[in-house]
């Protein structure tokens, strides 16, 4: 075996396989060991891990990485007793940078915890730092809510006010016919229309009146309505009754302005009108009541209102209503006196014509006159007058004695079964030479009138007589 100092260097950098250590040991057998197999080899066991070593330089110097922080401000590494120790800093954590989709640390804050400062508005919270008890919050002139001062009295509300753009702390104040009462957490209002202020708009909803009235007074008089809708008008608090769907107490009276009238609605079909009765008050043992029509009372030389009772009209003109005045026989309604339609004939149904006061009687004011023409021979002319009474003038001729004379009397109004009263008025101013008239005939439209001088030997005198008439028809 050659001398150490004899043999070559070896760097141990250039030493590859090929080169090897000789061992022996005390069996005598000796070994061979690769030199390259004693310096250090780095690996990484970690699957996906980063490395803590670097490299291997000269076959024996292990380069391993540092560990430092990228952010000082969250982490820091120091070496404590040979150790690496890793501080996070949790002040200088931003949590806005953070994915909280698995974590949920920003679920929620424990306020059982201490936590510190004043969370600002903008952040969701107030902004202050304490709030008297009883105060409310609301946004002030600078856009930051503010407390209000303690609530000391009941039934105050934070309330709007648009003047200053700043709610007020007030209570509610009662207005006309509403009262509030403030209690300790309670507001009642209480309203009473015992006095309006102004109209009373519906807005086309109903009043419930229940048994209440709607008067003057506040008390039971004025108007009442029964669960039918029947009403009740009345004064002086009446008992009200519902007999009818208008029942009144006291009188009706119009306003002078209009001419009112009080009908039923006409039907708009073939149905019967509807017959409206006015009837005087009954009685179940005292007399009954009157029912009196009134024309009104003008004053000074003013013509009174007169009762005008006009029956109704047919518009084809056929059937035109009549005027009846009825009286009760026994327990039937019986017509007395008809006033017919088309021409107004006037007829007494039943009884008598009676006239009671000695003064008084028929008076026609449509009576006529006429006036006989001489004739030949005298009294002989006709005459024609459509009056149903009147006076016939006749000629100024002298009547021989025992002397019969006819003239045919032409009246419109004459039927043929008329009866026809005739009276003499002898106008003769010969003594005891008095005419006398009589009916011959009856025609529709005339009748005969025959003049007698019923005096023996003297005929009358020229003066002229006259012949009172009057008319009466059977229909």
């Amino acid at each position: 075996m050659a001398r150490i100092v004899d043999l070559a260097t070896l760097a141990k950098t250039s030493i590859d396989s090929n080169d090897f250590f000789v061992i022996s040991n005390t069996s005598g057998a000796s070994k061979k060991l690769n030199a390259s197999g004693i310096f250090p080899s780095l690996v990484t066991v970690g699957a996906g891990a980063e490395h803590l070593w670097s490299s291997i330089t000269n076959k024996n110097q292990l380069n391993f990485k540092g560990i430092k922080s990228s952010d000082t401000d969250l982490l820091t590494v120091t070496t404590v007793s040979d150790n690496i120790v890793l501080t996070a800093l949790e002040a200088g954590i931003d949590l806005s940078l953070c994915n909280n989709s698995t974590s949920n640390f920003g679920s929620g804050v424990d306020f059982a915890e201490v936590v510190k400062g004043v969370n600002k508005i903008a952040n969701g919270g107030t902004g202050l730092d304490r709030i008297s008890k009883g105060a409310m919050l609301y946004a002030s002139a600078n856009s930051t809510l503010t407390a209000t001062a303690a609530m000391a009295t009941n039934g105050e509300l934070l309330i709007g006010n648009a003047t200053t753009g700043i709610p007020t702390l007030a209570t509610l104040t009662g207005g006309t016919n509403v009262t509030v009462t403030n209690g300790a957490g309670t507001i009642s209002l209480a309203a009473s229309l015992s006095t309006m202020a102004s109209d009373l708009d519906m807005a086309n909803y109903d009043i419930k009146l229940g048994s209440g009235w709607i008067s003057y007074t506040g008390t039971h008089e004025g108007i009442n309505i029964d669960a039918n809708g029947k009403v009740f008008i009345g004064e002086d608090t009446p008992t009200a009754v519902f007999a009818e769907a208008l029942n009144v107490k006291g009188s009706i009276r119009f306003t002078n302005n209009v001419a009112p009238t009080i009908k039923p609605t006409a039907t708009t079909s073939s149905n019967v009108g509807m017959a409206v009765t006015i009837e005087g008050g009954s009685s179940a043992s005292g007399a009954a009541g009157h029912l009196n029509l009134t024309g009104g009372t003008a004053s000074g030389t003013a013509v009174g209102g007169s009762v005008i009772l006009t029956g109704g009209q047919d518009t084809g003109g056929a059937n035109n209503g009549t005027i009846q005045l009825k009286t009760y026989t026994g327990g039937t309604a019986t017509a007395g006196l008809t006033v017919a339609s088309e021409g107004q004939n006037v007829t007494v149904d039943t009884g008598n014509l009676v006239i009671t006061a000695a003064a008084k009687g028929i008076i026609h004011t449509g009576s006529g006159t006429v006036t006989q023409t001489s004739g030949s021979p005298a009294h002989t002319d006709g005459v024609e007058m459509n009056t149903t009474s009147g006076v016939i003038t006749l000629a100024a001729v002298a009547l021989a004695a025992t002397t019969n004379a006819q003239f045919i009397f032409t009246n419109a109004t004459i039927q043929a079964d008329s009866v026809i009263l005739l009276t003499m008025q002898d106008n003769n101013t010969t003594d005891n030479k008095q005419l006398a008239c009589a009916l011959v005939a009856v025609a529709g439209g005339s009748c005969t009138i025959s003049i007698v001088n019923p005096h023996s030997a003297t005929a009358t005198s020229a003066t002229a007589s006259k012949i009172h008439f009057l008319v009466i028809n059977n229909s």
